[in-house]
């Protein structure tokens, strides 16, 4: 453990700059995430959030992602369903993926997979 704030601080910031990161692969985000394999499960940049406080934008991906993995054939459709709770809406951060501002991803959506080959982690992005 650390000290201060500011030794944690100073770690991290050495740790990112020492990072490697190595692009590794494009694949669909369910072969990337796990928790994408099953299920109408929807990842969002932020903290956890509810469909009802979301914003107009990233309402409008939730429904363009759902439209997109067929799991509504109109707008109507998708909006219902992720207004009655059909669709699970999981934080990017919790899987380890990074999400992109008002960003969503599908399970079918792809994603580039990187890899810090100095640390060993990898991560996945939307494009």
């Amino acid at each position: 453990m650390y000290s201060s704030i500011a030794q944690a601080n100073e770690a991290i910031i050495e740790r990112i700059k020492a990072a490697r990161p190595h692009w590794v692969a494009v694949r669909p985000a369910k072969d990337a995430v796990a928790e994408l394999a099953s299920g109408r499960k929807l990842l969002h940049a932020g903290p956890p959030i509810d469909w009802e406080e979301m914003t107009g934008p990233m309402r409008g991906a939730c429904i363009g992602a759902s439209l997109f993995e067929g799991w509504a054939a109109s707008e109507e459709e998708a909006v219902r369903m992720l207004e009655q709770g059909e669709v699970a809406f999981i934080p990017c951060h919790h899987v380890g993926a990074v999400g992109p501002m008002g960003g969503i991803t599908s399970a079918s959506m792809p994603v580039l997979v990187v890899r810090d080959v100095v640390h060993g982690n990898s991560s996945c992005c939307n494009p």
